[in-house]
């Protein structure tokens, strides 16, 4: 019997590489050998792949850039897929299943040439042009919101949500009074937890800092990124500067403020904590948004513009928050949440391929 192999592709961003790593483990974890190609200049060339084999090339984008910069980065992109489609032959493969962004272009383009059959994923509101081009070869395209069924063929169209890493979601049975205690934070106060992603967002941590300062009554947990080096703990904030273990700070937190980016979404929504997005305003088509303006239209979130945000805005959100029962909330974002993301596309995937052979 032949090897199980998957081929997979994305990156440049955590937002594209940590849903591929998720389908990775779950392949890995069925007995697939897996093999993912992605850019030498993105995170993943500097987080490990402990699923497989790691394959990282010379290429960069397109979009935004000059006309002599997309001439030469094309070319980038033409010289990997046929890299890739020799490796496709030589290892035959069962398929292929791209994340997205331009680290994804060169495995699609290969699967053209070799007949491999394709499959998407696509994390956010509004398709990357990468994945909407590679969406007419793809034999199902896998969507994390509704919202996106305007811009594929519904035909073969899922919505299956956005696949999480195993890290993310081990601590969702643990109790708040728990993750509390390990963190070592107070029983007794509401927790407010605060980030801006994986880089951090200066304007939302001091806006937080400041409100921290008038609000005694609610104890904050901050992660900074690396850049932002402001801030103190006192005796109501715990700041990380970076956090592995994210589902233990959601687990200790009643209520979030965060952006919305796709992966950060499926988080809240996976553990159901009541959130104040605050969209970033310079995403592709303003993505960030869509992401979550669905939450707000169902009354199940609240959303700030970054243009509006300040220390009343957030303030007001946060009494709104306070105002309302937000462990019937908290079951309602459970409820909407597409729990099993990882097993449905899995599922999804390996039927269709089966039905292929007449099995």
């Amino acid at each position: 019997m032949l090897d199980k192999k998957v081929f997979m592709a994305g990156g440049g961003t955590g937002g594209h590489y940590f849903p591929a790593i998720a389908m990775a483990e779950t392949f890995y974890r069925r007995g697939y050998k897996i093999y993912f190609f992605g850019t030498k200049y993105g995170i993943e060339a500097k987080l490990d792949f402990p699923f497989g084999e790691k394959y990282l090339y010379d290429i960069k984008g397109i979009v935004g850039k000059s006309k002599s910069e997309k001439i030469k980065n094309t070319a980038k992109l033409l010289k990997t897929a046929y890299q890739i489609s020799k490796i496709i032959r030589k290892e035959q493969p069962q398929f292929a299943l791209v994340f997205g962004g331009y680290a994804s272009a060169p495995l699609g383009i290969a699967v053209k040439l070799t007949g491999t059959r394709l499959y998407i994923h696509e994390q956010n509101s509004i398709p990357s042009s990468t994945n909407l081009l590679l969406s007419r070869l793809a034999r199902k395209i896998f969507i994390t919101f509704e919202y996106s069924f305007n811009h594929f063929p519904k035909k073969k169209t899922n919505l299956t949500g956005l696949p999480l890493r195993s890290l993310v979601k081990q601590d969702k049975f643990i109790s708040k009074n728990m993750a509390r205690k390990l963190l070592d934070i107070p029983h007794d106060k509401t927790v407010v937890l605060m980030f801006g992603g994986s880089q951090g967002a200066k304007k939302i941590t001091e806006v937080g800092l400041e409100i921290s300062k008038r609000r005694k009554d609610l104890f904050f947990i901050i992660i900074t990124g690396k850049n932002f080096k402001g801030v103190i703990d006192t005796d109501n904030i715990k700041s990380f500067e970076f956090v592995e273990r994210i589902g233990l700070l959601y687990k200790a937190s009643d209520i979030v403020i965060c952006r919305s980016g796709a992966g950060t979404v499926s988080e809240i929504l996976y553990y159901g904590k009541p959130t104040v997005f605050i969209p970033y305003p310079y995403a592709f088509k303003n993505h960030q948004y869509y992401n979550v303006k669905w939450l707000k239209d169902r009354g199940l979130a609240q959303i700030i513009l970054d243009k509006d945000l300040n220390v009343n805005t957030l303030n007001n959100a946060i009494n709104n928050y306070l105002s309302m029962n937000l462990e019937d909330l908290s079951k309602k974002l459970e409820y909407v949440s597409i729990q099993n993301s990882e097993m449905l596309i899995y599922e999804n995937i390996t039927t269709d391929w089966l039905e292929s052979l007449g099995v």
